[in-house]
């Protein structure tokens, strides 16, 4: 006799087994995951120390630059997220790191932090200029007015010659839009091709947020997809740290946060400026 199923356990076995496959399909994706995951830890592990025992140079800009100009928004920039580049700049004896900084952060003790922190980091005191101007305030939310910035920025590249200049791209790394005024600033210097023939300009790029907090594991990433990149190890990073610990009215606990997972205290990753390039950035923004 054949063994007729009433519907309703007819629908609850069929339930079962479905319920069954998904668990089954759900142990296998997350183990392929897991997987995946070490996998690709260990090829960051992997990365780092290959690259601990080689030079770098070969990724860095070339040269190195004699003169190479920094233009950061405020006290403290230059640690947050230019540390890496810095350290290593500062390393070579045919290179003068300058900076050029455009608000003193709205105190005065912000500037003496700044002193403190780039004597550790590897910039002469000598080579520190802070613009203090009432229009270009120490806001999130404010675009500073180009003209100024650009006409201090030239001024600084013909009076020192400089042989490269370095600044935020246009997301700013943050949002921020006082480091987002830099770049436009630059922008337009280099569209209407007022830079002078022997300074090239370079952006730091702006990361995801997920990238920004992986710190090693962005390694494998950055190294495919930049062209200039300057990688410090963790004995070395200490310096970065200390550096900022300087500005010690900014280092509160969301920022010792950021100094211990971003990956710009770890990796630097630039990208070369051109006029045609910006051109058609610029155009597709317009669009």
């Amino acid at each position: 006799m054949f063994d007729i199923k009433s519907p309703k356990r007819f629908i609850k076995e069929q339930i079962n087994e479905i319920g069954q496959w998904w668990s089954w399909y759900i142990r296998e994706i997350t183990w392929q995951i897991i997987i995946t995951l070490i996998a690709y830890l260990l090829v960051c592990i992997l990365l780092y120390i290959i690259l601990k025992r080689v030079n770098h140079q070969a990724w860095q800009l070339p040269g190195p630059p004699s003169k190479i100009l920094f233009v950061t928004a405020h006290p403290d920039d230059e640690v947050m997220f230019f540390g890496p580049m810095i350290y290593w700049l500062s390393k070579f004896k045919t290179t003068n790191v300058y900076l050029l900084c455009f608000t003193n952060g709205g105190h005065r003790r912000r500037k003496e932090e700044l002193w403190a922190s780039a004597k550790i980091i590897g910039i002469p005191e000598a080579n520190i200029t802070i613009i203090i101007n009432s229009e270009l305030p120490d806001n999130p939310k404010v675009q500073w007015p180009g003209s100024i910035i650009s006409e201090n920025i030239l001024h600084y590249i013909e009076t020192y010659k400089m042989n490269a200049v370095v600044t935020f791209d246009k997301r700013g790394v943050s949002g921020h839009k006082n480091h987002i005024s830099l770049y436009y600033a630059i922008a337009s210097l280099c569209i209407e091709k007022k830079i002078p023939s022997y300074c090239k300009l370079y952006i730091l790029e702006s990361v995801n947020i997920l990238r920004k907090y992986v710190q090693l594991l962005d390694l494998p990433i950055s190294l495919l997809t930049s062209s200039y990149w300057y990688l410090v190890n963790y004995e070395q990073r200490r310096t970065i740290q200390s550096a900022m610990k300087a500005h010690k009215s900014q280092y509160v606990w969301f920022r010792k946060l950021y100094m211990t997972f971003s990956r710009y205290t770890f990796i630097n990753t630039l990208q070369e400026v051109n006029a045609l390039d910006l051109e058609f950035d610029l155009q597709y923004e317009d669009d």
